[in-house]
């Protein structure tokens, strides 16, 4: 039977070894412990607790498992169960990128002291379907957000006003998430805000259906606070063409990590303008990554937001910790710039 400690991990010697000719029921066991998950987001460096099993000699093992035709097994089964889960135990100590897929949990912070848990599901990443990732820009703006309740609503005058939004309208609060991803600043938004809000998470057609499975798997949280949670397709690149009413804008539209292209300032700010409703409690709220090629692009979104008429309310820095691991195998740090938009009193 296998056994171990917090403070004393196994070492692989002390696992069923093949030559021993274990059973399928022990092999899937150990390969359970031996699953490895992202490293956790967090505004620390501070690395989680070690391993179960200390982590010398098991791609070694792995292999022998998956280049072992296990013949004393009873099934065929059985075998492919056990390949599949070394390879995916394998796949795990490749990277980031070669994890399969996966269901995170997230606490965010309500606006009266309480958390909320979030259930989100990131299918296996290939270089196309990056934006089905949970980036750590969204992971900090979705922890912000409860901040945002807290200021009494003004209007946008010297740029040192409070914060933002009141979740006191006479009407129910309206939020739109412009490349939602997975969908995390969304529903923490539609949790923290509560009370009828009603927050529409959209992206482009290839990541809408796992945005609307996330919407799904937190449906119950969001029945519970008042909230619901809408999914729909939306590219910046096409010019709208009618003329919104009142009643399809929103008070307040959210973005995190959304500048990956040359023409991406332009398309959002477009695309902000023409969502975002023109009244003085209306908010823009964004979280980039400052990362150097896409500074440029960072200063070209805040000219073209001062050119549409908003002005910003609050803003700053601060530094997070990804999921993806730096050349050295250490956490990986991530400066990023969030501000809260209003419009000018000039507008």
């Amino acid at each position: 039977m296998i056994s171990t400690t917090d403070d004393e991990p196994l070492h692989v010697l002390d696992l069923p070894q093949i030559h021993e000719k274990p059973s399928g029921t022990d092999l899937l066991k150990v390969l359970a412990l031996l699953t490895l998950q992202p490293r956790a987001f967090g505004t620390s460096a501070k690395l989680p607790k070690g391993p179960a099993v200390q982590p010398a000699g098991v791609t070694r093992y792995l292999t022998s498992i998956i280049s072992s035709p296990l013949s004393w097994l009873d099934t065929e089964e059985l075998r492919e169960a056990v390949w599949d889960n070394a390879s995916a135990r394998l796949s795990e100590r490749s990277g980031r990128a070669a994890m399969p897929a996966m269901s995170r949990i997230f606490e965010i912070p309500g606006s009266s002291g309480e958390s909320h848990t979030l259930t989100l599901h990131e299918p296996s990443l290939t270089a196309d379907n990056l934006g089905m990732k949970t980036w750590v820009s969204s992971y900090l703006l979705a922890r912000r957000l409860h901040s945002i309740f807290e200021s009494p609503p003004e209007l946008v005058e010297t740029g040192t006003t409070p914060n933002v939004v009141s979740s006191k309208n006479e009407s129910p609060l309206r939020a739109l998430e412009l490349g939602a991803g997975t969908g995390l600043v969304g529903l923490a938004f539609a949790a923290v805000a509560g009370k009828s809000a009603t927050v529409h998470l959209t992206d482009l057609p290839e990541i809408v259906p796992n945005l609307a499975h996330n919407a799904a798997l937190n449906v119950e949280l969001l029945r519970g606070v008042g909230s619901t949670a809408t999914t729909g397709i939306l590219d910046w690149s096409v010019a709208p063409t009618l003329t919104p009413t009142a009643e399809d804008q929103f008070d307040v539209v959210l973005a995190a990590d959304p500048l990956y292209s040359p023409s991406h300032p332009a398309w959002l700010v477009q695309t902000i303008g023409f969502w975002l409703r023109r009244k003085k409690h209306a908010r823009v709220v964004v979280e980039m990554p400052l990362r150097g090629p896409y500074l440029p692009q960072v200063r070209e979104f805040r000219e073209r937001m001062t050119e549409l008429g908003l002005s910003i309310v609050d803003e700053g820095e601060e530094v997070g910790y990804d999921d993806w691991e730096g050349a050295d195998g250490d956490v990986l740090e991530v400066k990023c710039w969030w501000s809260i938009w209003g419009w000018s009193n000039t507008a």
